[in-house]
Formats: C-alpha cells, sequence, structure tokens
C-alpha cells in the first residue's frame, strides 16, 4: 500500500465519498493493515467543527475559525502520528472545513486557499494522500441527491443554503441560488486540488462507474483488490418492518442487494456474519435476532444517527380509519410545560404539530396508542376523560419527558 498514515476522501454532498471512505477502509481491512475510518457525521469526531455561539455574527465565527480550527488538526496529528493505524477522512478538507463557515459566509478566497493549505501543512509529516470525488456540472447530482433524500431533507437544506451570505450578496434566490452556490465551490476546489504538492487523485464521477472509479482509487493506493460478499439471498429472511428510535425501517431486498429503507431509501446492507450486516457508508451494524416469536434488530454499533444498543422491534402496520382518527384531532394543551400542540390529518394521515419544528407523521399501533416518527423512542396513549380525549407522550431521548396534554374547546384561545 502506498506511505500514508492519513486518507482524505472529498466531495459535496452526494458525491460517493461516505461510500467510497468506507470501502477503501474495507478494503484495507482485508489486506491486513489496521485502519480508522471516521464518518463525516460521527459522534465525537476528532476535527469536528467549532460551533457559532448565539451573539457572535456569522463574520465574527468565520475568523474565531480561522484562529482556532488548526488547533485542532495539531492535536489530531499528534495524537495518531506514532501509532499503527492508517485513518481515512471525509468531507474535512474541503466541504466541512472550507464550505461552512468560510465560502458559505463570502470570506475572500484567497483567506481560504491559505487557511486550506496551513492544515494540510500541519498534517505533512502523515504523508497525507486526497481523493476527490466532483462532478463537472452539479445541476443533475444535486437533484438526484435531492430526490433520493426526500422533500423534509431537501426543503431544510435548501432553505439552509438559500439564507447564506454568498447567496444574499448575489442575489441569489431558490434552487438556482443552491445550484450556483455548489457550483461555484465545486470550481473553487477544483482549482485548489490543483495547488496542493502531495499525492492525489481526482475523479469527475457523473458516469457514476463505480466499478471503475473503485479500481481506480485501489491502483492509486496502490492496494490489492479483496473480493468481499455484498449479498447472500439467505439474508432475505431479514425483510420486514421495525419500529424504533422513533423510526420505521423497512428491510428489503432490491436488485439483489440487501438494503434498508429508513432515513434515505435503498441504503445497502453488507454481510458481516450470519445475522450480522453494516450498512454501506455508514459506522452502523445491525444484529438480527429472535425474541418470544417475533423478529427484532439491535444497533450493536452506531456511531451516528442512533443509540448504540437500541432494539428495532419487529412492526406491524395497524389501520385506524380517517373517521376514528379525526376524533383525535385538535389542539391540545400542556400546562406543566406551558405547551400547545396540534393533531391533524392531511392526505389520509395523522400528524403531529409543535411550534419549534415541522410537523412529524404519528402512526398507529393500537386504537388508542401511537408512534411519532420522530429520531426517539416514543410513544403516545390517549384516554378519554369526561368525554373529552387527551393524550400523554412519553419520549424516551437523551432527555427523557413524560407530558399529559389536555384538548381544547373550540373556542378557548391559546394560553
Amino acid at each position: 500500500m502506498i506511505n500514508t498514515k492519513l486518507i482524505l476522501v472529498d466531495g459535496i454532498f452526494g458525491s460517493g465519498k461516505s461510500t467510497i471512505a468506507h470501502f477503501i477502509a474495507r478494503q484495507i481491512a482485508k489486506n491486513g493493515i489496521k485502519v480508522r475510518w471516521f464518518y463525516e457525521e460521527e459522534k465525537n469526531h476528532p476535527l469536528s467543527e467549532i460551533g457559532k455561539n448565539i451573539e457572535e455574527s456569522e463574520e465574527d465565527h468565520s475568523k474565531r475559525v480561522l484562529s482556532e480550527y488548526p488547533q485542532k488538526w495539531v492535536d489530531f496529528v499528534n495524537k495518531i502520528k506514532d501509532d499503527e493505524y492508517t485513518y481515512i477522512v471525509e468531507s474535512y478538507l474541503f466541504q466541512d472545513v472550507l464550505f461552512s463557515p468560510h465560502f458559505m459566509n463570502d470570506i475572500d478566497k484567497r483567506t481560504i486557499k491559505e487557511y486550506s493549505h496551513k492544515l494540510l501543512e500541519i498534517s505533512r509529516c502523515l504523508n497525507p494522500v486526497l481523493i476527490h470525488l466532483y462532478q463537472q456540472d452539479v445541476r443533475k447530482p444535486l437533484i438526484i441527491t435531492w430526490q433520493r433524500r426526500g422533500e423534509e431533507w431537501t426543503s431544510f437544506y435548501m432553505a439552509l443554503d438559500e439564507s447564506t451570505l454568498y447567496c444574499k450578496n448575489r442575489n441569489l434566490n431558490g434552487e438556482a441560488a443552491v445550484i450556483q452556490l455548489w457550483q461555484d465551490f465545486t470550481d473553487f476546489t477544483v482549482e485548489l486540488f490543483q495547488e496542493y504538492n502531495f499525492k492525489k487523485l481526482q475523479i469527475e464521477n457523473s458516469a457514476q462507474d463505480w466499478i471503475t472509479y473503485r479500481k481506480q482509487i485501489l491502483d492509486f493506493l496502490e492496494l490489492p483488490f479483496v473480493e468481499e460478499k455484498l449479498f447472500d439471498s439467505s439474508y432475505s429472511r431479514f425483510c420486514g418492518e421495525y419500529f424504533g428510535c422513533g423510526e420505521i425501517f423497512k428491510i428489503h431486498v432490491n436488485n439483489n442487494r440487501l438494503c434498508l429503507d429508513a432515513f434515505w431509501l435503498n441504503l445497502k446492507l453488507l454481510p458481516v456474519s450470519e445475522n450480522q450486516v453494516e450498512m454501506e457508508g455508514f459506522p452502523i451494524t445491525f444484529k438480527f435476532y429472535r425474541y418470544g416469536g417475533k423478529k427484532k434488530i439491535k444497533l450493536v454499533k452506531s456511531d451516528c444517527y442512533y443509540k448504540k444498543g437500541s432494539i428495532l422491534n419487529e412492526y406491524k402496520s395497524f389501520r385506524i380509519s380517517e373517521k376514528k382518527l379525526g376524533k383525535f384531532c385538535g389542539i391540545y394543551w400542556c400546562e406543566d410545560k406551558k405547551l400547545e400542540r396540534k393533531l391533524y390529518l392531511k392526505n389520509g394521515k395523522f400528524y403531529y404539530w409543535r411550534e419549534e419544528a415541522k410537523e412529524s407523521l404519528i402512526i398507529p399501533i393500537t386504537d388508542t396508542q401511537f408512534q411519532l416518527i420522530i429520531d426517539v423512542d416514543n410513544r403516545i396513549d390517549f384516554i378519554q376523560v369526561d368525554g373529552k380525549w387527551h393524550f400523554t407522550l412519553d419520549l424516551k431521548g437523551n432527555k427523557p419527558s413524560f407530558s399529559l396534554f389536555v384538548k381544547k374547546d373550540m373556542d378557548q384561545k391559546s394560553e
């Protein structure tokens, strides 16, 4: 293998960097080399961004990051430089370091370039190498990514991008603003890539020819390819729907691969052992088992999004007519927490609305018990008191809570 302790994989969102970083990590391990891969949104990431203070302006935050963030690289390099591992870090050279908070805040490009070169000089003793995945025209891959990741994810990030100083200073709005922002950033990173004077590989991946790209990457890393099992038909016994962590997880077979529908559709699962699989591109491992005659999943590894050790239970859909759901609709008030909530039907589905966030889908498990589709385990129980429906909401997240919501009369004003 090429002489390096640090492999940097980068590109904009949806460019395939997480999947490629995970593939490289597996291939390095299969070649008998100790490896550690840091997923972009991994918990306790050693190179995580410096957060913005509440009263801090965007400009002041960017200046503070330019001053303080290099120390994170110094600490990271000093910690790993003498151990036996090869490290793979994705998204922390371009996207999560340069784009936010600098490029999006329209910081001078010369300043950003000098900052990037400074970070690489800090890691020079690790013989870093860079693999950059990009698309010459970002419009098509962005639209594909938006379609794949769904309306809620897309709406949130489009609004975030549209509100940046970069877009505001150029009077850019809507979808065109987001496309222009990421096109300009891509062009900037392609230009910056040419300035780096260390080993690097750049792949224009618009053709989506991943077999060829993976071969190019392994040749670049001087790493022999080791065959890996991508699917075993026996794993189809795990197919079905599961509920846990505030989500429905659907395991199914698609194009001769075991897949998962969760926060995105058709996330690929890779066999690890007879009853374990790992999610491709994410540091998450599922263990399938049966208990009490029912299928279950345990998250034996989860370094992002979900809590390690969480249990997903086999889920059988329970249907309630719109007429029955309608009796629960209305405005509810929690006296203890001074919160107002609204439950309503839309397009035949039942939703929960809160002031500080968007609506969340509610799914029934019995005639009076429901689950809220959010990112924590929870349960809603409806009870009838003096002919009026109330509900209790039991949340089991990092800050567990149990609340009673009382249905308000239609003519009763908000508190």
